[in-house]
């Protein structure tokens, strides 16, 4: 115990490294489902590399206001500051966000969006009732497509996850008309198409009010049901001609809730359900083998993602229909439902719901942020919603409304449904969360993201993709490396030479100091630029600096007389001032060009200058702090402790004095 107290420096530092050096072996993990680094190939040490370095996704839009009305000047600057709010949720992601257009005096009606590092993907995709394995789904890509690097795992809801180190985007003319589709999307199509899907029916057996007779439904009859609807690839089998049980077979089925517009549509599992219910009353109908959940996330298509949507938060009451009809003479439930059928689809299927506004305004939400709902012990990705006052006001008066009625409140982003839940109570304190069956990780983030920097203006709509190279090829990056660390080496070399224990020191600090900076600038996931690069270089003459200004201050008070242990504290204490100085003068100027770069939208600048600050901290903090716990610590030790191995070469001590 007391040894540990003795040294409890030495121990701070020593965790700090082993900390910094587990966080670089690692190129890419997670604290509290925040993904920190980069799983790109070409990353170094998963280090998030910009446009200069690692290339990168070229994107262009194009502003299209819904009302059909020109783009106003206001227009753009607001899409410029979200979308570049958007892209860097820390300030500084080195994306460039710029307006096209816009000659002659007129306004810009376009964006281009260069976003650093955005080429792979992240995939994550459910069958119902688990059908498929991850060797189907591997199987599928490998033999299908010839994607041999595919990586795939299993989630705990039993969806897939699938990682691709790239995909090709989609193709565009001179107008902006897609002339071939993104690999996600052919993706899809196919899985669609291929995947079986297997559907186990039971009709209620209902008797004839004329003859007392049975009514089962025949096979020809509901094969002609699906050959109406389009699934004519549909297999039909009955267990025996008086029982009004069938297994159907077919491939895929397409689950999409909304048409283009955002509108509302019946999917296909609801389509089948509601025409089959036209032969009689349904006992049982399940659904095995569908794609539940097809969701896309990481690179590109994360990116893209987060951009092109508008973000438009909307509340909508959902009137559902009647649990009850008032006319006793109208059948009810409508369509042959069951009652237990009717509670289920009477809120879920447009045919049977009135939806209307709210009085909860998308501009009252003062924050979002991805969380974690931990309800009936499963683990499941939501957004939460904190509103202002009266956004918090609002949102009471709408849950009250409907846990009387036993409605819905429906949650739209640009039109896309993503929950509908219902309310026993009215719901005080002006938070809510949103969740949703399809919701991952990255989903949750982006949606985040998407409300916590505000709505678009005005449309987008992608008019031009493509690929940015490296200004700096892999070949020069390695080559550049290889050089900095040639020149460290010799540098370390110069020191330990001259100024011997002091040396020794300096140069064990500069490499502390190293992987500080790098583990730092990792998880504080800032994207290393040429730019960058240059304020680390120049950052590490700051460090090199002060630990020459402490030998030679220490070197004096040697000369002058006094032992190891007081000369190394009287040595700092006298080198302190300068350090101080220099490096805070420094860290001013850098916070200045950061605020300019902010103001302007530079983000050249504003990545220089916080590498600057944070190299400059660092090394402040490494050659004050940690060269001074080590020598004391080598002063301490009698068989290195006289004073010429602590004075640079050809310093005479005993002629001096």
């Amino acid at each position: 115990m007391l040894f540990l107290f003795r040294y409890k420096s030495l121990i701070f530092i020593l965790i700090l490294v082993v900390f910094s050096i587990s966080i670089l072996s690692l190129k890419q993990f997670s604290i509290f489902g925040v993904q920190i680094g980069s799983d790109s190939r070409s990353s170094l040490l998963g280090l998030t590399l910009g446009l200069d370095l690692e290339g990168g996704t070229h994107l262009v839009y194009e502003v299209i206001p819904e009302d059909g009305r020109e783009p106003t000047q206001d227009d753009m600057e607001g899409v410029r500051r979200i979308i570049n709010q958007r892209v860097n949720e820390f300030g500084v992601s080195e994306a460039k966000v710029q307006l096209l257009g816009g000659t002659d005096g007129t306004v810009s009606d376009r964006v281009l969006v260069q976003i650093p590092g955005q080429s792979g993907a992240k995939i994550t995709l459910k069958f119902k009732s688990n059908t498929q394995t991850m060797d189907d789904v591997e199987s599928f890509f490998i033999d299908n497509f010839g994607r041999n690097d595919i990586t795939i795992s299993e989630n705990d809801d039993g969806s897939f996850r699938l990682g691709f180190d790239s995909v090709n985007s989609a193709t565009f003319d001179d107008d902006g008309n897609i002339l071939t589709k993104s690999e996600v999307d052919i993706w899809s199509d196919k899985i669609i198409e291929v995947f079986p899907v297997n559907i186990q029916l039971g009709y209620k057996v209902s008797l004839s009010e004329e003859s007392d007779q049975a009514i089962i439904p025949k096979l020809e009859d509901v094969s002609k049901i699906l050959q109406d609807i389009g699934k004519n690839d549909a297999q039909i089998s009955q267990i025996n001609e008086n029982d009004p049980y069938f297994t159907i077979s077919f491939s895929g089925l397409d689950i999409k809730t909304t048409d283009s517009s955002g509108n509302p549509i019946q999917n296909e599992p609801q389509i089948i359900f509601s025409n089959l219910s036209e032969l009689g009353e349904i006992e049982f109908f399940d659904i095995q083998g569908y794609l539940e959940q097809w969701t896309v996330g990481g690179g590109v298509q994360e990116a893209k993602n987060l951009i092109g949507k508008t973000a438009q938060l909307e509340f909508r009451y959902r009137e559902c229909g009647d649990l009850t009809s008032s006319d006793p003479n109208i059948i009810w439930p409508p369509d042959g439902l069951s009652e237990e059928q009717w509670i289920n689809e009477r809120c879920v299927n447009p045919k049977y719901f009135v939806e209307s506004d709210t009085e909860i305004m998308a501009s009252d939400l003062e924050n979002a942020f991805p969380d974690v709902s931990t309800q009936s012990g499963i683990s499941r990705p939501i957004v939460s919603l904190v509103f202002n006052d009266d956004g918090a006001d609002a949102f009471y008066q709408a849950t009250d409304r409907i846990s009387r009625h036993d409605d819905r409140l429906a949650i739209y982003l640009d039109d896309e449904e993503l929950v509908a839940p219902s309310a026993t109570t009215g719901i005080s304190g002006g938070r809510a969360i949103i969740e949703g069956a399809s919701f991952t990780n990255e989903r949750v983030r982006t949606i985040a993201i998407q409300l916590r920097s505000g709505a678009l203006p005005v449309g987008l709509e992608l008019i031009q993709e493509r690929n940015v190279d490296a200004s700096l090829g892999k070949d020069s990056l390695e080559k550049s490396l290889l050089a900095g660390i040639i020149g460290l080496v010799l540098l370390m070399v110069f020191l330990i030479i001259y100024f011997k224990i002091p040396g020794v020191v300096a140069s064990l600090t500069l490499i502390i100091y190293t992987i500080l900076l790098l583990a730092t600038f990792k998880l504080l996931s800032v994207t290393l630029t040429l730019s960058g690069a240059a304020a680390v270089i120049l950052s590490l003459g700051f460090a090199v600096d002060a630990n020459v200004l402490i030998a030679e201050r220490t070197k004096e008070e040697i000369r002058s007389g006094k032992n190891i242990l007081p000369a190394i504290t009287s040595g700092f204490d006298r080198a302190w001032p300068s350090i101080r100085d220099g490096n805070f003068s420094t860290i001013i100027v850098a916070i200045v060009l950061y605020w300019f770069g902010d103001r302007f939208s530079t983000t050249v600048m504003q990545g220089f200058a916080l590498t600057l600050t944070i190299g400059v901290l660092l090394s402040m903090f490494t050659a004050f702090f940690t060269s001074r716990v080590i020598l004391r610590l080598l002063a301490n030790i009698s068989s290195i402790s006289k004073g010429s191995l602590f004075t640079p070469v050809g310093i005479n001590l005993e002629k001096d004095s």
